[in-house]
């Protein structure tokens, strides 16, 4: 029985858990409405200008405790409130993994009605159907409830049997549904994929503020925090399972780079798929349950198996990264207060299961209003589901990073932390130092208050 990731399962279950919705569904329509290839440029630029060293730094605080993320926060001679910052961390893994189980639900719900009866997908209009899967609530709480189990059952075995095997699995199968869906698809339909929606380099959809004002610079700048799953603790946590000797240098930098290539081929994918769409182009989940399903349904005699192929595959990414958002609380409770595995998934997936109840309520028209429109961000419903996205799912994570920034330079400071980078023999160049010196000390915190004074400009 292993306690601690092999080398390979650390990369693989962490890369795993960065990947999801934000690689499949976020950055393929962020790439068509701000830039094409140039939003993905200015994406891959801050992802190695931000996302590594953030990476490296999480990855470094967890494998040094080795036990849970408040753990990583302790330290001798220096105050227990530094502890909030983890705690912050789990409570927005908990409340991110609320309403990511939701869309889960509807993933799976799509991949059930795919399988067993996809003439009503094919005879009803995408938009309707999809209003009808979210607005029904008991079906959306059995969905639901069904991948929260399937996520409790992988966390609730030992570290091997469940994440680890979990990684080691879905990454291949990822890449390999990638793959054969883009090759796949022209063969097809020759002709139908508009490739030049992809190819399109428009510096001015990056720098140019939209009637919302949204500056498709800055949505680049805070899909690498959130693509990589960064500020939540869930990589700290995970690497609190690597080898006290694992090459963090070169550990981090591979996560990182198997997300990108993954949000990569996400937009290979799916740019071309809608570029071409007739009507609406929608954000975020109503592209996959709205668009793609109309394009899926042009594909004739394969169309069933295109669109059960990828929700499949959504399922799958956003299974690796709902893992990752458990395992925070559940390997504080096993550390920190003694539980075994096997019953604190089950506890942590009956508490998520309840916090996702109202963001299944608030997707509905028959929910309350003060859930709909829950701060006034219903539009027209979804308010409590995009009151969690935007706060929990955004803001909180950029505010943890910050934080982290801070600890490292106020606590543990950066010569620590480059030994604990050599720890195991490991070579650190004064290049290295250098950089990851100007990176968390100005690029990193810089960068976040430019989000985060963005997120309030949008707000007013």
């Amino acid at each position: 029985m292993s306690v601690r990731f092999s080398r390979v399962g650390h990369v693989l279950a962490s890369a795993g858990a960065a990947i999801g919705v934000a690689n499949l569904v976020i950055f393929p329509y962020r790439v068509h409405y701000f830039g094409g290839s140039a939003y993905i440029l200015a994406f891959v630029v801050f992802t190695l200008l931000m996302g590594i060293p953030l990476m490296v730094l999480e990855n470094a605080m967890g494998k040094r405790r080795g036990t849970d993320a408040t753990e990583a926060f302790t330290w001798p001679g220096t105050s227990k409130n530094w502890q909030a910052v983890a705690w912050l961390g789990i409570l927005t893994s908990i409340m991110v993994a609320s309403f990511y189980l939701v869309l889960a639900g509807w993933t799976l719900d799509y991949v059930w009605t795919y399988l067993t009866d996809y003439a009503a997908v094919a005879t009803t209009p995408a938009g309707p159907a999809f209003g009808a899967a979210i607005g029904t609530i008991p079906r959306a709480l059995l969905f639901t409830g069904l991948f929260t189990a399937m996520v409790a059952f992988v966390c609730s075995r030992e570290l091997y049997a469940g994440i680890e095997r979990l990684g080691k699995f879905a990454m291949p199968v990822l890449g390999l549904l990638l793959i054969f869906l883009i090759v796949s698809l022209p063969l097809l339909r020759p002709g139908a994929l508009d490739y030049p929606n992809l190819l399109k380099f428009d510096w001015r959809g990056l720098l140019i503020p939209t009637d919302n004002r949204e500056l498709g610079l800055l949505h680049a700048l805070g899909q690498a925090f959130f693509s990589l799953g960064l500020g939540a603790v869930s990589m700290m946590t995970f690497a609190t399972h690597a080898d006290r000797e694992t090459n963090v240098l070169r550990a981090a930098p591979q996560i990182v780079h198997l997300d990108t290539a993954v949000a990569i081929l996400g937009a290979v994918l799916v740019l071309p798929l809608i570029g071409g769409a007739e009507g609406d182009i929608y954000a975020g989940p109503p592209l996959v349950f709205i668009n793609l399903v109309e394009i899926f349904k042009t594909y004739g005699m394969a169309a069933q198996w295109v669109g059960l192929l990828f929700f499949f595959l959504l399922g799958v990414a956003i299974l690796t990264s709902a893992v990752s958002l458990f395992e925070p609380a559940l390997r504080t409770m096993t550390e920190r207060y003694g539980w075994r595995r096997r019953s604190g998934g089950p506890v942590v997936g009956l508490l998520v299961f309840a916090l996702a109840v109202p963001v299944v309520i608030s997707c509905s028209a028959d929910g309350p209003a003060w859930l709909t429109n829950f701060a006034g961000m219903g539009d027209p419903g979804l308010g409590y589901f995009n009151f969690l996205l935007e706060w929990f799912g955004s803001i909180s994570l950029l505010i943890g990073e910050l934080l982290l920034c801070w600890f490292l330079l106020k606590v543990w400071g950066l010569p620590a932390f480059f030994e604990e980078l050599a720890f195991g023999g490991h070579r650190v160049t004064a290049a290295d130092r250098k950089r990851l010196t100007w990176q968390l000390r100005y690029v990193i915190p810089i960068g976040i208050a430019l989000l985060l004074l963005a997120k309030i400009w949008t707000f007013f």
